[in-house]
């Protein structure tokens, strides 16, 4: 169980740092004791093993102790928004009616701090029993529940301490959020090497943390990214010895090298699925000459190229990427139509297009589903945002394909620039490019994207969609 190493190191570092926020740090024995206080009162509200607890805690010390003590207890826990759990905790002064609540309330809290922080007796736990559920980041429709066990939560963080966290201390950051598999990995992670964890670090605020905390790991998406680079104030000078974590989209090229050039050299790029698990792992620099790449797969999975057949095509031919092992779950909870749709003779179907490189790195080129075909020619979202990305000023962006009134799909391209930015200047730059369409334009303030970082291209396709529809005809841009 992953509250196991928060007990350990209460006895071994007692005051070391085992959460970090913004208003102070706690140490491990003052965290462990918490979790055994929460345990204790959640234990006598009659919470067991078999149930699913959805966590929607805003405060983020009591997020992660709550999630910690459930796991003590060998019950499941979910993330907030988790609708098919058996019970939530909340502190919203009025909890959504969807699902039994407990309420997290000051009066609460104070009684949990009060008692006695008696240590919950040890659990044996079914290695193959639920012990956390978490919510696909699909970027349509309702998410899909998937479970793991406790077997396989191991997995994934032995994988993760091998992989990119072995021997390192200092502080990990979780920018995505402990709602998100990355994120609840860094924390489970953190506690295993004895790190101190952060909770609620904005990516705006993260450069006057690089300059205080010691060194460590931070997750994040690109997106996050790109923020923190803006977010840098004069004279920056990070501490040594940070290690970026970048995943839940593809990383442009220029953003890495930004940052490799002005935080630190040591960028990871991870490519994985709440599905399929970690499917990637690569060094930044290898975006130099090769955008897109993701790493080699780590031992313990298969990833494969195949075509619409299902049939593996050659080396460095384009096909749908594919995942096996035991990180990869069986299916979707309560949903046989997806499982039977994304799961088939123990491969995850990503749903990612791809290519690999004669020497193992896994290239993405974008989803299968986002593939716009515009009058006979296909291309990929990704590539006309590379393009519009390398344009001074423009700060994201996002291509989508919407059907005009023949029908026939038309390029759209979602922009969010600098102020006083020049449009015609990114028109005249695509155009520049060679081989692209020319898309029509939506200026937006921010590019939807779920939680760790995918663009959300239906609901940029319906906005655009409703818009048109209101506008006489011809009037649309």
């Amino acid at each position: 169980m992953f509250d196991g190493p928060i007990r350990d190191h209460a006895g071994w570092t007692p005051r070391a740092p085992a959460i970090v926020t913004p208003g102070g740090a706690f140490a491990y024995a003052q965290v462990d004791a918490d979790v055994n206080r929460c345990a204790g009162v959640l234990d006598e509200l009659g919470i067991l093993p078999g149930q699913v607890v959805s966590v929607a805690l805003s405060a983020p010390y009591i997020q992660l102790v709550a999630t910690a003590a459930l796991a003590r207890l060998g019950v499941a826990s979910s993330p907030a928004g988790d609708w098919g759990a058996d019970l939530r905790l909340s502190d919203a002064a009025t909890p959504p009616a969807d699902l039994p609540a407990c309420r997290i309330d000051e009066a609460w809290l104070r009684a949990m701090y009060a008692r006695d922080p008696r240590p919950m007796p040890p659990r044996s736990l079914d290695p193959l029993a639920l012990g956390r559920v978490m919510l696909s980041s699909g970027t349509t429709g309702r998410p899909r529940r998937v479970g793991y066990t406790w077997r396989r939560i191991e997995h994934g963080n032995h994988l993760s301490l091998r992989s990119y966290g072995g021997g390192r201390l200092g502080a990990w950051v979780p920018l995505v959020g402990v709602d998100a598999m990355m994120g609840l990995t860094m924390a489970m992670c953190g506690w295993a090497v004895g790190a101190a964890v952060t909770a609620s670090f904005e990516a705006d605020d993260l450069p006057h943390w690089l300059e205080r905390l010691g060194s460590g790991i931070v997750a994040m998406t690109p997106i996050q990214l790109r923020r923190v680079l803006d977010a840098l104030p004069p004279g920056f000078r990070p501490l040594p010895g940070w290690r970026l974590m970048v995943g839940g989209s593809l990383l442009p090229p220029e953003t890495a090298q930004e940052a490799r050039a002005r935080i630190t050299p040591d960028i990871r790029t991870l490519y994985g699925s709440t599905e399929g698990g970690n499917g990637g792992l690569g060094l930044a620099s290898g975006l130099d000459d090769a955008p897109g790449q993701v790493g080699i797969t780590p031992s313990g999975a298969i990833a494969a190229i195949v075509d619409e057949e299902g049939r593996p095509v050659p080396e460095g031919e384009s096909g749908e990427v594919r995942i096996r092992g035991p990180r990869v779950i069986q299916g979707y909870l309560g949903d046989p139509q997806a499982t039977a749709e994304r799961f088939q003779d123990g491969w995850y179907l990503t749903g990612d297009i791809g290519h690999r490189l004669p020497d193992g790195r896994l290239v993405l080129e974008g989803r299968r589903d986002d593939r716009m075909n515009l009058g006979g020619l296909k291309i990929m979202p990704a590539v006309l945002e590379a393009a519009a990305l390398s344009c001074p000023g423009v700060q994201d962006c996002a291509a989508f394909a919407v059907p005009d009134d023949t029908g026939l799909d038309t390029c759209w391209l979602a922009v969010t620039a600098a102020p006083d930015f020049d449009g015609e200047a990114l028109s005249r730059h695509l155009a520049r490019q060679g081989g692209l369409p020319a898309p029509r334009y939506a200026w937006i303030q921010q590019i939807p994207r779920n939680a760790m970082g995918k663009v959300e291209r239906n609901v940029l396709r319906d906005a655009v969609l409703a818009a048109t529809c209101a506008l006489p005809a011809g009037k649309a841009r």
